[in-house]
């Protein structure tokens, strides 16, 4: 279940930051036009970046999972009454 959690938590969390990236990478003009990163490199670095940041949660409720880890993923989830 905590799996489920973390992963939907994740997804959402996904899902808008591409929706805002893609927003202001479409509406931003640069009058110099110079750019220092291209937009596809950083998005893919970001990418990189969130595929190994759930991997590595998920890994380490996987093998460590203890009482306080849940307690915090519930606590800021919301979970706890």
């Amino acid at each position: 279940m905590i799996y489920i959690i973390v992963i939907l938590a994740f997804v959402l969390t996904w899902f808008f930051i591409e929706i805002t990236l893609f927003i202001v990478h479409k509406n931003y003009k640069d009058p110099q036009n110079t750019k220092k990163i291209s937009y596809s490199k950083f998005i893919w670095n970001l990418r990189i970046l969130a595929i190994l940041l759930i991997f590595f949660t998920t890994s380490y409720m996987y093998f460590f999972e203890n009482a306080k880890f849940l307690l915090a993923v519930e606590y800021c989830l919301g979970l706890i009454k």
